[in-house]
C-alpha cells in the first residue's frame, strides 16, 4: 500500500462535480495510480442521489481501487469510536471506519472533513 492515498467521499464528490479542492487532487492521484477507496466510500456514494446517473463512471472509479475492509481495521475503528465517545467527541461510524482502515494500514486520508478527522490521533491527512 506504499504511496497510495485513500480518498474520503467528500473529495470524490468534488471530483464528480468538478469542484475544488477535491477535483484536482483526485485527478492527479488517478493519473499517478495512487488513488484508493474503502468500502465506506462505495457505500456513501451508492446511497447518494448522484450515483444512478453516474453509475458507470463510479463503478469504473471504484473497481480495482477499493480495498476490502478487514477485521483488524474494523476493530481499530471500533476502538477509536469508543475512545472518542468516552471523550465526548464522536465522529460517526462511517468516519471511524475510514480512519480505522487508514490507521491500520498506515495510509493517508484525503478529506475536507478536518473537523472529524483532526480528532484522530496518528491519522495522516492529505493537505488539500
Amino acid at each position: 500500500m506504499a504511496d497510495v492515498v485513500v480518498a474520503d467521499t467528500d473529495v470524490v464528490i468534488d471530483f464528480l462535480r468538478g469542484a475544488e479542492p477535491g477535483a484536482t487532487l483526485v485527478r492527479a492521484l488517478l493519473q499517478e495510480g495512487r488513488l484508493r477507496f474503502t468500502p465506506v466510500t462505495a457505500f456513501e456514494l451508492r446511497r447518494g442521489a448522484d450515483f444512478v446517473p453516474r453509475r458507470d463512471l463510479l463503478m469504473q472509479l471504484l473497481t480495482r481501487r477499493t480495498y476490502p475492509l478487514d477485521l483488524e481495521s474494523a476493530l481499530r475503528a471500533g476502538e477509536l469510536a469508543a475512545v472518542l465517545k468516552a471523550q465526548g467527541r464522536e465522529i460517526g461510524p462511517a468516519d471511524a471506519l475510514q480512519a480505522g482502515f487508514c490507521l491500520r494500514h498506515g495510509v493517508p486520508l484525503a478529506t475536507r472533513n478536518r473537523r472529524h478527522f483532526d480528532q484522530v490521533e496518528g491519522l495522516q491527512l492529505v493537505d488539500l
